[in-house]
């Protein structure tokens, strides 16, 4: 797997935090739950939910070690006593029957098999525990993604990218709920939501996706990265913005999804 840069990405994570944040407030915790948060990332918003279950526990997991070891060092024990991260691979969770609910916010896109990752979280959740979760679906506007695989296809780049596969999933509701009820979920609840976040300048925007685009930067030449990112943005601006104060701006689906473990996983 790529990893990630933690110390760039905490730095340029304001988007991903009022993401979670917006959810949070909606989230009913107990103060003795079991939470698992997948794809915890740099471990701010981890540590909010550690805040809220003061009897309880959370641990924090990412396949990234140096995003465990940044969130380990700012955020988990002795900052917090009932905290803690781990690495760990969304498809193959090291816990069985442990969790009252398992948390995810903008990571499950990442992991493209998806049908993996709804089984391996219902193997760690105890029967009847809940799942949250908020990522990238398919819509019928060409996501950030989509044009950063359309322009690593073009002449300049696509020498770069010999035999590299597209490193996301965008599924739709129908195929997501198809998924989770394969792995043993009632879906209580599925809804997607279109969002947009105005960067203010093209360098904010260029900041945040030198920090986001690595799982594709990573195979360019450094001196590449920013015309590579800079060209990803001038045809990301066709697609996405429709008057010339949008420049910047940034659209994006946000599908949430709430499930109840209920039943075996048809695996």
């Amino acid at each position: 797997m790529t990893e990630w840069h933690a110390s760039d990405y905490s730095r340029e994570s304001a988007l991903q935090e009022a993401m979670a944040e917006e959810v949070l407030g909606r989230l009913s915790l107990q103060v003795r739950e079991r939470i698992l948060d997948v794809g915890c990332g740099d471990g701010k918003i981890t540590a909010k939910i550690a805040r809220r279950v003061s009897d309880g526990s959370v641990i924090g997991v990412d396949p990234s070690r140096d995003m465990v070891a940044f969130a380990s060092k700012h955020f988990g024990s002795p900052v917090a006593a009932n905290l803690r991260f781990e690495v760990a691979d969304a498809c193959q969770l090291p816990f069985e029957n442990e969790f009252d609910l398992v948390v995810s916010f903008n990571a499950l896109h990442w992991v493209t098999e998806q049908g993996a990752a709804l089984q391996s979280i219902h193997r760690v959740l105890k029967p009847g525990g809940r799942g949250f979760l908020r990522f990238v679906p398919a819509g019928p506007r060409k996501s950030l993604e989509d044009v950063i695989e359309d322009v690593r296809q073009e002449d300049h780049w696509a020498s770069y990218f010999v035999g590299v596969r597209r490193p996301y999933i965008d599924l739709t509701p129908e195929e997501y709920r198809g998924l989770a009820e394969v792995a043993g979920f009632h879906v209580v609840r599925l809804s997607v939501d279109d969002k947009a976040w105005d960067f203010q300048s093209r360098d904010a925007f260029v900041a945040f996706c030198h920090a986001t685009f690595v799982e594709w930067t990573r195979f360019l030449p450094e001196g590449e990265r920013r015309h590579f990112i800079l060209e990803v943005l001038d045809s990301y601006e066709s697609v996405a913005a429709e008057t010339p104060a949008e420049a910047n701006t940034f659209k994006f689906y946000q599908m949430e999804v709430v499930l109840e473990a209920v039943s075996p996983s048809r695996d």
